[in-house]
């Protein structure tokens, strides 16, 4: 019998410390092998033993699943917070952007505010001759007829801007049928004998801004004078247009009454607004309106008239379109349309074209 002699670790030297296991392992290897009962398969498989069990114990397999699942969200995580900081960069250059344009154009409309503003336009009064006036002399025919008549004159002759007088419940209807393109106020949104007075306006040119009336009398009754502000979409100038009708006859405090409140009205709208005023009506005068207005206020009719408020060439009717204020009001091209006498009315279509100025704002 062959004795082995295993030396243990002693004291506590870090040096010399070995595995204890893996020492007693090293040993029975040695026992079996040297040992002289053992036959060589015995000591084969004693020494594959011995190596698999130091193996085993040096070196355990680990499972690196969860390792590699840590590394991918660490790096998705990566990748996510820059893609967010791109996204973060791209907006913030894009609201840079949207401020440097609104910033442009805060700066244009100033600028586009401080200058005057022109809109140039047909400009027509109309009486088209009440429906109850159908059966008197002249031998003119219904009204809802001459009102279809009166609609295919006004756009044949290229009005853009229209006043109309005399206007009765049943034209009414026919000219918002016939007047195609166009928009008319006040309908009858000013009540009681609201409808006898209209302005007309084209929709694709102008939008209405803002509107009103004042009441006069007329024919022993209260009715309402209209007036609206209207704006030219393609130039934003803006100017204010009245419809009158003051009475006939023998009426005249009635027509000098109505006048003044017409005058009164167009002072107010030039003195608050800044803007152009245009009026437009029968006032069953040839030469007095014509004064009045233009003395005080300054205006100029389409027809002409000289310095001093000197009369226009006649003939001389007793519908009348006027302007001034704002920056200018400018006239040409007047007609005293007899077309109308015929079939549609008593009294003539007066048309002009025009050029209202409405002057800018300060800086």
């Amino acid at each position: 019998m062959v004795a082995t002699l295993v030396l243990l670790p002693g004291g506590d030297d870090p040096s010399a410390r070995i595995d204890a296991g893996a020492t007693s392992i090293a040993a029975a290897e040695v026992a079996a092998t040297r040992s002289p009962d053992a036959s060589r398969s015995d000591q084969r498989v004693a020494k594959v033993a011995g190596a698999d069990a130091l193996t085993s114990r040096r070196s355990v397999r680990l499972d690196n699943a969860a390792a590699r699942r840590g590394v991918a969200v660490v790096h998705e995580r990566k990748v996510q917070a820059r893609i967010e900081a791109r996204r973060a960069r791209i907006e913030a250059r894009r609201k840079k952007a949207e401020a440097k344009r609104l910033r442009i154009a805060a700066r244009e409309a100033e600028r586009l505010a401080r200058m005057a503003k022109t809109s140039s336009f047909r400009v027509g009064a109309f009486n088209i001759l009440g429906s109850q006036h159908s059966a008197g002399p002249g031998g003119y025919g219904p009204g809802t007829d001459r009102a279809a008549m009166a609609a295919g004159l006004v756009m044949s002759r290229g009005v853009d801007v229209l006043t109309m007088s005399e206007v009765q419940d049943d034209q009414l209807g026919v000219l918002n049928n016939r007047l195609a393109g166009y928009s008319i106020w006040p309908q009858h949104s000013l009540g009681s004998n609201g409808q006898r007075l209209q302005i007309a306006w084209r929709s694709s040119q102008f939008e209405m801004l803002d509107g009103g009336s004042v009441t006069f009398t007329f024919a022993s009754q209260a009715i309402p004078m209209p007036y609206v502000l209207l704006r030219d979409l393609g130039t934003g100038a803006e100017f204010w247009v009245i419809s009158i009708h003051t009475s006939a006859g023998g009426l005249e405090g009635e027509r000098d009454s109505g006048t003044a409140i017409a005058i009164s009205l167009m002072q107010r709208l030039m003195a608050e607004s800044g803007k152009p005023v245009i009026i437009g009506g029968d006032v069953n005068e040839h030469e007095e309106f014509f004064y009045k207005v233009c003395q005080a206020t300054g205006s100029v009719a389409a027809n002409g008239g000289g310095p001093g408020c000197s009369l226009p060439p006649r003939p001389l009717r007793v519908d009348w379109i006027m302007g001034g204020g704002g920056a200018g009001v400018d006239f040409s091209g007047y007609v005293q349309d007899g077309a109308t006498l015929a079939r549609i009315s008593d009294h003539y279509f007066i048309h002009a074209d025009v050029s209202v100025t409405s002057p800018g704002g300060s800086s």
